[in-house]
Parts: C-alpha cells; sequence; structure tokens
C-alpha cells in the first residue's frame, strides 16, 4: 500500500509530465534551404516554438560527424516565434544535426522579455 504523503507526491508529478510532453510537441524542427548551407549539400536546421501564448525552454544535444558533443544549448522560444537558427546539416568536414533532450513551458513571469 502507498501512504498518504508519496502518494501526494506522486499526484504533484502528473501535472509537470503531461506539460513537459505538450512542450516536447510544441517544438518545431524546421529545416531551410540557406545558400550557405546548400553549398556544402545540406540544409539549415532551426527550431520554433507553435505555441501560441507559452514561450518554451529547450536543451538541445548537438552531433557532429555521429559524436554527440560536449556543447548542450538551451534556448527561450517565444510563442509562436520566428526560427531559431542552429545551423548547417552538412560541414566541410561531416554532418551534424541537434537532439531534443528536453522542454518545458516557463511561468509568465519567467517568460524573457522583449524576445
Amino acid at each position: 500500500m502507498i501512504g498518504l504523503p508519496r502518494l501526494l507526491f506522486l499526484l504533484a508529478l502528473l501535472p509537470a509530465t503531461a506539460s513537459a510532453d505538450e512542450a516536447r510537441d510544441a517544438v518545431e524542427w524546421v529545416a531551410e534551404a540557406d545558400a550557405r548551407c546548400v553549398q556544402q549539400g545540406g540544409t539549415l536546421t532551426g527550431v520554433r516554438n507553435r505555441d501560441r501564448t507559452r514561450t518554451v525552454r529547450v536543451w538541445l544535444d548537438r552531433w557532429y560527424m555521429g559524436m554527440r558533443t560536449a556543447d548542450r544549448g538551451r534556448h527561450d522560444l517565444p510563442p509562436d516565434g520566428p526560427v531559431r537558427e542552429l545551423g548547417c546539416s552538412e560541414t566541410r568536414q561531416g554532418r551534424q544535426h541537434w537532439t531534443l533532450e528536453d522542454a518545458r513551458f516557463l511561468e509568465p513571469e519567467a517568460s524573457p522579455q522583449g524576445q
């Protein structure tokens, strides 16, 4: 049997999990034909937030030539905002891509102003 404190703790986690799933669903990957990237045989990779009312904070890992790099990026994407450009899918040395490690909606008071 689960004790009441443990049950309350587990129930408190449920909305956060649902919100995290919603935040992940709000992130849209974009591939654009940018002249710099097309010259190297790739596309310009970016992300944007499709949610119209909330800012989403994302943590992205960059993979270069099949290896995860140490430069994890954190970006705050404003509601229904512009594409945040990450880089070319092909570089002179090889392929790179990004993976979404985590996404969370920011509380309204924590949202960056003017972005």
